[in-house]
């Protein structure tokens, strides 16, 4: 993706915009900025078309659209903060050429609406010079009201700049991703497999989260791959934002109370991926290290590297049953630890996560044999296992194999034996 971004107006002097509570030439500058640093960092290129310095607003707007059409570009955005003339003006809006209701656009302002402004939506913006006089796609953006105190307030209290370049860049990167989004359409036999497989490989190359665990919480978590999550956010668990500095998903949340009760958490932002394999590798790291407040270790750190089924769900749902001997454990005492409502950092909300993983998924999709791990034969007494390189009469044809395997990374010791007779 191609991306031109404005900085909307000039420094000083001619063009350089509305002076309010905050002045917007400085702040578009902000924004732009950390707008072109996420665009770079997601592989995106990035045409900086700002103008410090003009003679006449003319001439900056000419010069803007000028660097604009030198490329082939996807989107030219600018940047701009909004005023009125009795400073009680407030929101957020997008232009677009005869108010096209582009997608991104439309996701600017559910973004910017998200962090408490009002959405003035999408408008005509066919009179607006970049917007009339540039070749590609084009949005401009009136970030807020820089006049008016209660949205200044909102864009100093939500982070400033760097949070409303988020919001802006999730409604660009969100719209490529869904446009080389996976096809996913799969039996269940196929779900399991294609779960299976990078669940596998990952706990060969990092013991993490025992494979069986992990495709019984996609399968349950996505509705094997049709939920919302996994269908709009390629994400087939429903993690929360917690410190993700990636792509975010905004939905509605059902959370189960400790009293059974239920309540809806609106809007909540989720873990958004680039594809179903990330979603799973993600998951993973996700598990091995989500700490909450000043912990020494993570939350689930019972669940890392254990190979014992019952005791890695047990790390998954809370402290009661972590302290139970997982070994010893029923199925039924499993589900009567959760229901009892004393679990601490649970990685669901759902009283009976645990027991449904194990009977619902696990055991009826016969999932552990995703689990097998090679075993460790042990050499009988009085005998060992040997690896051995090479050896050689000549002590040159000797150092010869040791520079080839010191190439390789491996170090190796030339040692002089005694041949047996």
């Amino acid at each position: 993706m191609v991306v031109g971004i404005n900085c909307g107006h000039t420094k000083s002097g001619a063009g350089d915009g509305a002076v309010g509570i905050i002045k917007e030439s400085e702040h578009t500058r902000l924004v732009g900025q950390a707008l072109m640093d996420l665009l770079r960092t997601s592989g995106a290129t990035v045409v900086d078309c700002t103008i410090d310095r003009a003679d006449t607003q003319s001439e900056y707007l000419a010069a803007a659209v000028t660097l604009a059409n030198r490329q082939e570009l996807d989107w030219f955005i600018s940047i701009h903060f909004n005023a009125s003339a009795s400073h009680t003006g407030h929101g957020a809006e997008v232009y677009t050429y005869d108010g096209i209701r582009y997608q991104e656009a439309l996701d600017v302002c559910a973004n910017l609406e998200h962090l408490g402004f009002t959405n003035r939506g999408v408008k005509v913006g066919s009179a607006l010079y970049v917007i009339r006089k540039t070749k590609a796609k084009s949005m401009l953006i009136e970030v807020c009201f820089c006049d008016n105190q209660e949205d200044v307030d909102l864009y100093s209290q939500n982070g400033g700049a760097e949070t409303i370049a988020q919001a802006i860049f999730e409604a660009l990167h969100g719209s490529a991703i869904a446009e080389k989004q996976e096809n996913h359409t799969m039996t269940h036999e196929q779900f399991i497999d294609f779960v299976g497989k990078i669940a596998e490989k990952d706990w060969k190359e990092r013991r993490l989260v025992l494979p069986s665990i992990v495709i019984a919480q996609a399968i349950k978590e996505s509705g094997w791959g049709t939920s919302e999550l996994a269908v709009n956010a390629n994400a087939l668990f429903g993690i929360k934002q917690n410190g993700w500095t990636g792509r975010v998903y905004y939905k509605d949340a059902t959370e189960q109370n400790a009293d059974g009760s239920y309540r809806k958490d609106e809007s909540a932002a989720w873990r958004a991926y680039d594809s179903w394999e990330q979603s799973i590798v993600d998951h993973n790291t996700y598990i091995a290290e989500r700490r909450v407040g000043n912990q020494k270790g993570p939350n689930f750190a019972e669940v890392i590297g254990e190979t014992n089924l019952k005791k890695a769900i047990a790390g998954l749902v809370g402290n009661e049953v972590r302290q139970k001997n997982a070994d010893n454990c029923t199925d039924t005492e499993l589900k009567q630890y959760v229901l009892a409502g004393k679990t601490q950092f649970s990685y669901a909300t759902s009283q009976t996560y645990a027991q449904s993983l194990l009977s619902d998924y696990i055991e009826k999709y016969n999932l552990l044999q995703y689990d097998k791990v090679e075993e460790n034969e042990v050499a009988p007494d009085g005998y060992l296992w040997i690896v051995q390189v090479g050896a050689y009469k000549s002590l040159r044809n000797a150092q010869n194999l040791q520079a080839k395997l010191e190439g390789m990374g491996v170090i190796s010791v030339i040692s002089k034996y005694q041949a047996a007779e």
